[in-house]
């Protein structure tokens, strides 16, 4: 059975051949395009054999010498190590990025998620119930630049947007509003010392808590923004302040890898993934693993240039497909 695989984000470095998330059918058609979506009113198609190769065999894709994509090495900050962004006027991968679309044998979504799996697993319980009774749940999203969209090309596109998504397919009778209360560069201090005010008060049916990419940041005196202590502190009071509030359905999302070439990364991103891991089990919410798929997606090949089109530490559309990804896991266990 044929899968489709749409919009797997590349930036591509001269000739050099990557490798596509699966293995894509041969003879199946593989498109290639500027934008994410493929009806996007100003997008540019690229065309197999001009403009880029497909190895079916090795499952690997390039651009020609003479291709329309744009080369990744004619990127200012290409090959420098411990780049500092504020040195370059424009440091994104946005002109850079392309989008492919193409056919394969391999599961790309898993397993669908059921309303079965939703209401087995015990974590949505408030959501689920006004959904399911066909009224509005109200869903806040907490957290920093990557929790308020950055860098998906419209909100739909963003985690959490995908995830509203699944849950209004499975539950068509019911509504969902998102108010997102994130703020780009803010770390679990900043999330800690306003939780009070701008999400308790509002009474959410659901609040993902999306911190760790700013806290990880490594400086030049060897420390972290937030130690990993502190780091656990400001989350467990984010999630006593949301609980003693009322019953509140809450989720934590652990962030995703930032580009090992940034002078900020410290390499110790897993190490807050797994505070928010242990809080979640501790407390009994449900875990979003966003590491665990970026780290996968790094694994089967993906470039940290493919997946950041900050080029720093914001996904792309592809990257935020990654971390909506997790959500079913979570929820099926």
């Amino acid at each position: 059975m044929a899968n489709k695989q749409l919009a797997e984000a590349f930036v591509f470095m001269g000739e050099e051949a990557l490798t596509l998330r699966y293995p894509p059918i041969n003879g199946e058609p593989v498109a290639v395009r500027n934008r994410s979506k493929s009806e996007h009113p100003d997008r540019t198609d690229y065309e197999e054999g001009t403009d880029y190769l497909v190895d079916y065999a090795r499952g690997t894709i390039r651009r020609t010498r003479d291709s329309r994509i744009p080369d990744g090495t004619h990127h200012p900050m290409y090959g420098v190590i411990g780049f500092d962004h504020n040195l370059y006027p424009d440091f994104s991968n946005a002109s850079y990025t392309v989008y492919v679309d193409y056919s394969t044998r391999s599961a790309t979504d898993g397993e669908p998620l059921t309303v079965s799996d939703v209401e087995r697993s015990g974590l949505l319980k408030r959501l689920v119930g006004k959904l399911a009774a066909g009224e509005e749940a109200l869903y806040v999203v907490y957290g920093d630049s990557i929790s308020t969209g950055g860098e998906a090309s419209e909100e739909s596109l963003a985690y959490f947007g995908r995830f509203a998504d699944t849950l209004r397919d499975l539950y068509p009778q019911g509504r969902i509003r998102i108010v997102n209360k994130s703020i780009g560069g803010e770390n679990t201090n900043g999330g800690a010392g306003r939780v009070d005010n701008d999400v308790v008060p509002l009474q959410p049916d659901l609040v993902s808590i999306g911190y760790g990419m700013n806290d990880q940041n490594i400086h030049e005196d060897g420390s972290n923004t937030t130690s990993l202590e502190q780091f656990d502190r400001n989350l467990r009071y984010m999630i006593e302040a949301i609980r003693a509030a009322g019953d509140t359905d809450l989720i934590l999302v652990t962030p995703c890898e930032p580009n090992p070439n940034w002078q900020h990364t410290s390499g110790m991103t897993s190490r807050y993934a797994d505070v928010i891991r242990r809080l979640g089990q501790e407390h009994g919410i449900g875990v979003a693993d966003g590491h665990a798929e970026w780290v996968s997606e790094l694994a089967a090949g993906k470039t940290p240039e493919s997946l950041l089109l900050n080029n720093i530490n914001h996904p792309n559309d592809y990257g935020h497909w990654i971390y909506s990804k997790a959500f079913a896991p979570m929820l099926k266990k």
